[in-house]
């Protein structure tokens, strides 16, 4: 399998987005009244959490696995505060809570970071290159 990822967005309309992962799953992504939208689905900023929260989820979980530890119950919870002059977050805060004692949980998770594609990718940071492609033909551009 590829090791390269993407996903599909489609704008639809005020601040409602189609998103279109491999084929398979459809997601709803809008904006809260608050921002604009009409809250029919989760906004960027909480797609972000959920995705280091997941990935923090799974990589913890493989660990357990590999360690042969058994968890039988784990929850990622993440939250941020946003900063809306500089456009991103100030800080992530991520609570790990599963049925393993602290002194067993603690260097699970310590060890499952590494695992973590998206919290890496935001602590070591990213280059994001965007090009553009216009949709009118060259007629409809004069």
């Amino acid at each position: 399998m590829s090791n390269i990822r993407s996903v599909h967005v489609q704008w639809m309309g005020q601040y409602r987005t189609s998103i279109n992962i491999r084929g398979v799953h459809q997601l709803d992504g809008d904006e809260t009244p608050e921002y604009g939208g009409n809250d029919s689905g989760p906004m960027p900023t909480e797609f972000f959490l959920a995705s280091v929260a997941s990935c923090l989820c799974l990589a913890v979980t493989h660990i357990g696995k590999k360690k042969k530890i058994s968890l039988n119950n784990i929850e990622v919870s993440a939250s941020g505060e946003k900063d809306p002059t500089s456009f991103q977050f100030k800080e992530i805060h991520l609570e790990v809570k599963a049925d393993l004692p602290a002194t067993q949980l603690q260097p699970l998770v310590m060890q499952a970071k590494k695992y973590c594609f998206v919290s890496n990718t935001i602590i070591k940071g990213c280059p994001i290159n965007i090009k553009t492609k216009s949709t009118l033909l060259a007629k409809d551009e004069a």
